[in-house]
């Protein structure tokens, strides 16, 4: 955003002093009064609750500096927008320290405005917050014409993604890596990524495990402060079919679709989500397409099931995919993911769905060849970061046919010469497989293959029913 429409601040806040920007034309308000950015030099005198309020709303959106608390009229209707998901609450309630609660917190679309009742039990110390910006300004124009941009990634450039951007947070007696990763649904291993001074041995230490999940131990003492990195979600109602969640993620419709056959799913509907909670068959809550997380902030639950519709789980995976592709730009960085072919980069991300980072990429047990994938990138080499997203010991049969299947989606972007390299490179995993296999699942994974030759990609498991898999 051009730095003309921002005004200068200081806040004052209990003993501390913070110099923060504005947009011109939005307010807040509180037991003090009522401040309009309006020229650089205003003051603005807080409490340590209204501070921890002000930096929640204003973590919204990225404007381009993530050391800088910057309030604009986006970050604004953005939690105008996570009052209608039925989130503004939940957002608020992750910044507050101490006894603090929000209550009855309200938005009025009409007025550009937000405001919560934020308390401690004592009248005397608590106030309502409200946020609020003047839509009658040319200045509007200039913020429409500037995209939102995601943690200065390209790959989450799109509007309809919410980015809540990274913030400092000073752990409590009884956090862990492991219980914040859980509380702001991020992985472990981005958590640490954000946090070069976290050492492993000392501050943590992950346990590998043969034929089972990586586990972690946290030594971390409370009070150490640590960044909670950028986190995304998507816009409410927009995903409404499949070009909409590709163009959100920036991954290939043809590897979506055949994700979508391979995972847990509707028995009786392949490649249809669930519409119901379910058990996955290892005694935890799923729904839609195999999601185990939170829906609308809330845990999922085999004792009290919910019901969603096709577009809130269409929904639920854009955000899913989007916390993936997240967390494989942490374990490769942003520039080596960014430039990758789109094919190779689903690929990549199929692996980080299918096992996460430290089982997925890391563990010696599971791999030989993913924990290449960095250099490979690094050095443009796409055909081996394809036939690295193998993993060599891995005994369970469905998971090595899924490496096969995700190799030939990921080819769909090379060229013809890079593509026959790559599938002579494969040639001897994919008969160790094939031998595995019986049946249809032998007869569906040749013709995969053959396909894949003639150039067909994509597109070759729709078709296959869950009975057959």
């Amino acid at each position: 955003m051009a730095d003309n429409i921002f005004v200068t601040v200081t806040v004052r806040y209990g003993q501390k002093t913070q110099v923060i920007k504005m947009e011109k034309g939005t307010s807040f308000e509180n037991k003090g009064g009522i401040y309009t950015a309006e020229k650089d030099g205003m003051t603005i005198k807080m409490n340590n609750y209204q501070m921890q309020v002000f930096e929640a709303v204003a973590n919204n959106f990225n404007e381009n500096n993530c050391d800088e608390i910057v309030l604009s009229k986006k970050d604004i209707d953005i939690a105008i927008q996570k009052y209608s998901n039925g989130q503004l609450g939940v957002d608020l309630r992750e910044f507050l320290k101490g006894k603090y609660k929000v209550h009855n917190p309200k938005a009025f679309k009409e007025e550009n405005k937000i405001s919560a009742y934020i308390t401690n039990g004592k009248p005397s110390t608590s106030a309502v917050l409200s946020f609020k910006y003047d839509n009658q300004t040319d200045l509007d124009k200039a913020c429409q014409q500037t995209p939102e941009v995601s943690a200065g990634s390209t790959v989450f450039n799109n509007n309809n993604i919410i980015v809540n951007k990274p913030f400092k947070y000073t752990l409590k007696k009884g956090d862990t890596l492991m219980s914040l990763a859980k509380d702001y649904e991020l992985d472990t291993y981005q958590i640490i990524a954000a946090n070069p001074q976290l050492t492993a041995g000392v501050d943590y230490k992950v346990h590998y495990r043969k034929n089972n999940i990586a586990t972690m131990s946290c030594y971390i003492k409370e009070g150490t402060t640590i960044t909670i990195p950028a986190r995304y979600s998507v816009k409410k109602g927009s995903v409404k079919n499949f070009n909409d969640l590709c163009k959100i993620t920036g991954l290939s419709r043809g590897y979506i679709e055949d994700l979508l056959t391979v995972i847990e799913v509707n028995p009786h509907h392949p490649g249809k989500p669930d519409l119901r909670t379910y058990n996955d068959g290892y005694g935890m809550p799923t729904i839609g397409y195999g999601h185990t997380g939170k829906v609308d902030g809330k845990p999922l639950s085999l004792k009290k099931r919910i019901n969603i519709t096709e577009t809130d789980a269409l929904q639920i995976l854009a955000e899913d995919l989007l916390k993936h592709e997240a967390m494989v730009m942490a374990y490769l960085g942003k520039e080596n993911y960014e430039k990758a072919p789109p094919s190779v980069r689903s690929a990549i991300v199929d692996v980080a769905y299918n096992k996460g980072i430290w089982d997925g990429f890391l563990n010696p047990y599971h791999n030989q060849s993913t924990k290449n994938i960095k250099s490979d990138l690094k050095k443009g080499d796409y055909a081996a970061a394809l036939c690295d997203t193998k993993r060599m010991n891995t005994p369970n049969r469905g998971l090595r046919r899924r490496n096969i299947y995700r190799f030939i989606s990921g080819l769909t972007d090379l060229t013809p010469s890079k593509r026959d390299d790559a599938m002579k490179k494969m040639n001897g995993y994919y008969r160790t497989v094939l031998k595995s296999l019986k049946g249809v699942e032998y007869t569906y994974l040749k013709n995969a293959w053959e396909n894949a030759k003639a150039g067909k990609t994509t597109g070759y498991r729709v078709q296959i029913a869950q009975k057959d898999r």
